[in-house]
């Protein structure tokens, strides 16, 4: 068999008028030949660019066991085993060791790198700030902060990096709302910090890889540590400056810092100094990302399907966006969502979701021993052969009207499942709603790039190419 060619990247194209956009081809392992290049070549992908390390197997199958360098792993992408596993298993899971070794240098204590009672208490205390009610105050803060920096950002006639732009929004809303904009000196250099951290040390090290020790430098996360020392400095100083003003008695805005500072009960100690911080810089890299790039992958394909673009603008335009509650604008615009949740099934934010069985488990016919890694594969999930028709395809429909209530409900998980779903999934989703309708009813976009964007994953998934736009009035 010929090695894989991962460098291939096949052109975009429509299919019976699908458009379908570019997208790493799935390997064919033929496992009685696999060999030690293959090996070799399989980890280079995955310090590169893990999504293009998908099997084609993992697309057909609900469960693929798989060997790299001497070390097994599961990958998963069958709803009812996803939902054995991951939701009714859920305590007999702890983190990978390699996804560990990326994620707590970021975020340290952060909640989506805790484990254990240290889990348990944070979500605890964490959770009523998520509440449906508690995102809602939030929205009116929203479309103020992207109203204000929408002329700043995007001007017609321009060719703009959308990427970058939907990031720089983001992250000023996310700033707004966890710190009332305290953080915002230096707005560019922070986001740059960010994608300079995430760039370096958003991937797995070959040493992490080969399960060498950790007292060994890894030179591919070098460049990231600088960036991150000045994440942590920044808020580390807007927390010090609002828990002064606590000790003072000295009104406080109603933020997320300020609900993290007053976290506690009878049952659950509050938040400690570094924990409040770890939690604070977990918020801001897990949620500007999630949502900048599923809209920017949204509007790529907008750009490309000349249908579903104008049914999406007729949808917006008849909003009436002065009189219909801004919570309530999703009720008004199921197209658009639609498009956004299609987009985040082709690009889910975070494809590889991996943990490691503390304890024996049966599925049927399929046995799992302790110290196995599983991988949610979310890439192979939403695009799995069995699961969706035309899987690779742009296709808004499957998610509109009665459609949407025949995918199963662990057949379509961008955010995740079980207790350890992501927290902040409400706000995302709301704030997707404000910024599409904003953006969409001014705005249009054509893509600029020379090549197609192309899906690169750095824990979360982005384009490749900054996703160049040119911008052009409606």
């Amino acid at each position: 068999m010929a090695r894989h060619d991962y460098s291939f990247r096949p052109e975009p194209e429509f299919q019976e008028g699908v458009f379908v956009p570019s997208a790493p081809v799935p390997i064919d392992v033929d496992n009685e030949n696999w060999g030690f290049r293959d090996n070799v070549d399989l980890m280079k992908a995955l310090v590169r660019n893990p999504i293009e390390t998908t099997g084609k197997l993992s697309r057909e199958q609900g469960c693929v066991q798989g060997k790299l360098f001497g070390q097994e792993f599961f990958n998963i992408a069958d709803p009812e085993l996803i939902q054995f596993i991951f939701v009714k298993n859920h305590k007999n899971l702890k983190m990978n060791r390699v996804r560990q070794r990326i994620l707590v240098p970021l975020i340290r204590s952060g909640l989506i790198a805790a484990e254990g009672d240290d889990w348990k208490r944070m979500r605890h205390l964490l959770t009523p700030m998520f509440t449906p009610r508690h995102i809602r105050t939030f929205s009116e803060g929203m479309r103020l902060t992207i109203e204000r920096e929408f002329p700043r950002s995007i001007k017609d006639g321009e060719e703009i990096k959308l990427t970058r732009t939907m990031l720089d929004l983001t992250y000023h809303v996310l700033s707004d709302a966890l710190f009332s904009g305290e953080i915002d000196d230096d707005k560019d250099g922070q986001v740059k910090d960010f994608e300079t951290v995430l760039l370096n040390m958003g991937k797995p090290d070959p040493f992490d890889i080969l399960n060498f020790p950790g007292f060994l430098p890894r030179l591919t996360k070098v460049k990231g540590k600088r960036a991150l020392a000045r994440i942590w400095s920044r808020v580390g100083e807007a927390l010090k400056t609002r828990q002064a003003q606590q000790e003072k008695d000295e009104d406080l805005p109603t933020d997320f810092l300020t609900l993290l500072l007053n976290a506690g009960d009878d049952e659950h100690a509050p938040l400690s100094h570094e924990e409040i911080q770890d939690q604070a810089v977990t918020f801001i890299g897990a949620g500007h990302e999630t949502t900048s790039h599923g809209l920017t992958w949204m509007i790529y394909l907008l750009s490309q399907d000349e249908g579903a673009r104008k049914k999406v603008e007729a949808e917006v335009d008849a909003l009436n966006i002065d009189t219909v509650p801004i919570d309530k604008w999703a009720d008004h615009l199921p197209w658009t969502i639609a498009c956004f949740e299609e987009a985040m099934r082709l690009y889910p934010p975070a494809p590889f979701i991996s943990r490691e069985l503390t304890q024996d488990l049966a599925f049927k016919d399929r046995n799992f021993v302790e110290g196995d890694n599983v991988l949610l594969n979310l890439w192979a999930l939403h695009r799995h052969y069995e699961l969706w028709d035309n899987p690779d395809g742009f296709v808004p429909d499957r998610f509109f009207g009665e459609n949407r209530r025949k995918i199963h409900k662990f057949q379509y998980i961008p955010f995740g499942t079980g207790p350890r779903v992501c927290i902040g999934q409400r706000f995302a989703l709301q704030e997707a709603v404000i910024m599409a309708t904003l953006l969409l009813r001014k705005h249009q976009f054509e893509y600029s790039g020379d090549k197609p964007p192309w899906p690169r994953m750095r824990i979360t998934l982005q384009a490749e190419n900054a996703m160049p736009m040119r911008v052009s009035p409606r």
